[in-house]
Formats: structure tokens, C-alpha cells, sequence
């Protein structure tokens, strides 16, 4: 009888050991799948903060464009303007050289124009009769007039000469502060120039600052998100890892998810938002908003929902350490658990995540690592 108390007694710890490892097991499972929840909400939070930025990036970008024009255009005026001030010194140094000649042969002349005058004054008595009755004969009195004549027509033409400098030296004396009153206009024009030029300097520089804080932001929130990334494909793996009894597998020779333009490959290249070097672990298909994407190969949705810089996106276990990824779906059609066939529709193409615009990114992993689609795809 003691026996077989003992017997039932060691029946019931069995049970309720294999009960409470069943329970913590379930416990766990919750758990895991209520973390992945969080990350996903976040992660799409953290988007919706992103995609804020992302715009506010492109505005400062857009100003940064505009003012360097704008610093471009400036330099060219203020170039001409220069010129300018250059071509009118040198139309001044000449003006001011012709004054002077100017000014010293009016001065001879009139100097000479003084003392005809004061002769002509002292010989004012002096007339036709005069030279009549003084002359000696008809002949002298005709060279008498002949010279007097000339007198006359000599200081005629002085006058007129000191009438002709004068009047060009008041032409040019005219024209000499025309030329002073521009070059003062352009040299004031100048220095606001300058002073344009220095406040859009400024300005750029400050815009470039923003930018460069808005770059390490940016790079840090890459970092951060990267990390739940890192964790969220760990996650992933474990999932695929813990199905792989039950997954449906597929043939390993996958098909064309969409038919498009590939627009960036597989492998390093320049970021189209970041600016900077980068890998990329897959190739992008270039396709209208809505466009259907296909399963390539059959298997089970081991991931489906947000992650990270893809968007909204869906991973499948092919079987044979082989998986697919989707991203940038503006709709998933697919959960978690669900089993797809090669060549049927999971989702619509989109512009979620870090994206540019609509486009399937599409990638090919093998235990895990990205590898290049290219092979896997028929030619």
C-alpha cells in the first residue's frame, strides 16, 4: 500500500514538472512575441520622428541651394561693380590730366589775351584816318591796314581759343564730377554688396551647422535603430530556427518578386538620403505605388510588420538556410505564421521607411547574411 502511494506520489511531481515547464514556455513565448510588439511600435514611432526630420533636412537642403546661388550671384554683381569702379578711376586720371593741360594752356592764353587787350587800350585812338595821314604813301597805308587787319584777326582768334578751352575745361570739370559722383555711388553700392555677401555667409554657415547636427542626429537614430534591427533579426532567426521542422520549403531557385528597373544594386555605394557610403543588402526594383509583390519562392512568413529603415516589410523561410526580405510596403497581406506559395501576392509596393521613393527593396539571405539577389534570380 506504501508502495504504491509513493509510485502515485512520484507520478504527480513528474506531472506538475512537465506542467510548469510547459506554462513557462507559454510564458516566454508571450513574452517574446510582446517584445516584438514593443519594437515594432517603436520602431514605427521612431519612423514617424524620422520621416519629420527627413523633411525638415530637405527644406534646409533646399535653403542651402538657394543661398549659394543667391552668394553666387551676389560675387558676380559685385565682380562687375568692380569693374566698373576700375574703368571710371582710370576715365578720372585721364579727365584730370586733360584739365590740367587745359587748364595751363587757357592760362598762357589768357595771359596773352591780357596784354593785347592793355595795347589794344593804350592804341585805342588809333583808326584809318590816323594811318591815312601818317602813312607815306598809298602803299604803306595799305600794309599799314593789312597789318592792323591781322591784329585784329589774331586777337579775335585768341579769344576765341580762350572761349573754346574754357569751355572744354567746364565740359570736362562737369564730366570729372559726374565720373567722382558714380564711383561713390558704385563704391557705396559695393559695400553693401560686401555686407550681402558677408550676412549670406553667414547665414550658409549657420544652415551648414543645422545640417551637420541634423547629420549626426540622424546618424546616432541610425545607430540606435540599427541595434533593435541587429536584435529584431536575431529574433527573426530564432523564429526561423525554431520552425524549421514544420516550414514549408521551397524549390531554391527563386522567381522575380515584381518586374522593374533595378535602380540601385547589391553592394557599397552613396546613400540617396544620407549622403554617405554604405552597404546595401539588396537591390532595389523600382514600381508605382500598389504594384503587387510575389512571394519568390514558397515558404513560411517568419516576420511581418515594421522594421527599422525597411519600412513596413516581410520575411520568408524558404527552407535550406534561405530567406527572403521585403521592404518598403505600403501594405503587408501576410502575418507572421502564415504559408505562402511561390508566385503569390504578400503585399503592395510602397514608400515606408527609409525610402526615396516607391520601390520594392528586395534581399536574399542565406543563415541569416545578406547576399547578392542576382544569382539566386533567373537572367
Amino acid at each position: 500500500m506504501k508502495r504504491v502511494f509513493c509510485l502515485g506520489l512520484l507520478i504527480f511531481l513528474s506531472l506538475s514538472l512537465i506542467c510548469g515547464s510547459v506554462v513557462r514556455s507559454e510564458q516566454a513565448g508571450t513574452i517574446e512575441e510582446q517584445r516584438l510588439k514593443e519594437i515594432e511600435k517603436e520602431l514605427a514611432q521612431n519612423k514617424q520622428k524620422l520621416e519629420k526630420a527627413k523633411k525638415e533636412e530637405q527644406a534646409v537642403l533646399g535653403r542651402l541651394v538657394v543661398i549659394k546661388t543667391e552668394l553666387t550671384k551676389t560675387k558676380t554683381n559685385l565682380n562687375l561693380t568692380q569693374n566698373k569702379i576700375t574703368v571710371n578711376e582710370k576715365k578720372i586720371g585721364t579727365l584730370a590730366s586733360e584739365i590740367r593741360e587745359l587748364e595751363q594752356a587757357l592760362s598762357t592764353k589768357q595771359s596773352r589775351l591780357r596784354q593785347r587787350l592793355v595795347e589794344v587800350y593804350k592804341n585805342s585812338s588809333l583808326n584809318y584816318f590816323q594811318l591815312l595821314l601818317t602813312a607815306e604813301s598809298m602803299s604803306d597805308f595799305f600794309n599799314r591796314l593789312y597789318f592792323f587787319r591781322k591784329i585784329v584777326e589774331f586777337d579775335s582768334e585768341l579769344m576765341m581759343a580762350v572761349r573754346t578751352d574754357f569751355q572744354k575745361s567746364t565740359q570736362k570739370k562737369q564730366l570729372l564730377q559726374s565720373k567722382t559722383k558714380e564711383i561713390k555711388s558704385l563704391a557705396e553700392e559695393i559695400s553693401q554688396k560686401k555686407q550681402e555677401i558677408t550676412k549670406q555667409a553667414s547665414e550658409k554657415s549657420q544652415v551648414y551647422e543645422q545640417l551637420k547636427v541634423r547629420r549626426k542626429t540622424y546618424e546616432a537614430k541610425i545607430a540606435e535603430l540599427g541595434k533593435s534591427s541587429k536584435d529584431l533579426e536575431v529574433l527573426i532567426l530564432k523564429k526561423a530556427a525554431g520552425s524549421r521542422d514544420g516550414v514549408v520549403r521551397g524549390s531554391g531557385q527563386l522567381t522575380w518578386p515584381l518586374i522593374g528597373k533595378i535602380t540601385s544594386r547589391f553592394g557599397w555605394r552613396r546613400h540617396p538620403l544620407w549622403g554617405r557610403r554604405d552597404f546595401h543588402t539588396g537591390v532595389d526594383i523600382a514600381a508605382k505605388y500598389g504594384t503587387p509583390i510575389k512571394a519568390a519562392d514558397s515558404g513560411e512568413v517568419i516576420f511581418a510588420g515594421w522594421w527599422d529603415g525597411y519600412g513596413k516589410a516581410i520575411v520568408i523561410n524558404h527552407g535550406h538556410s534561405i530567406s527572403t526580405v521585403y521592404g518598403h510596403q505600403s501594405r503587408l497581406y501576410k502575418k507572421v505564421g502564415d504559408t505562402v506559395v511561390k508566385g503569390q501576392v504578400i503585399g503592395l509596393v510602397g514608400s515606408t521607411g527609409y525610402s526615396t521613393g516607391p520601390h520594392l527593396h528586395f534581399e536574399v539571405r542565406l543563415k541569416g547574411k545578406p547576399q547578392d539577389p542576382m544569382p539566386y534570380l533567373p537572367k
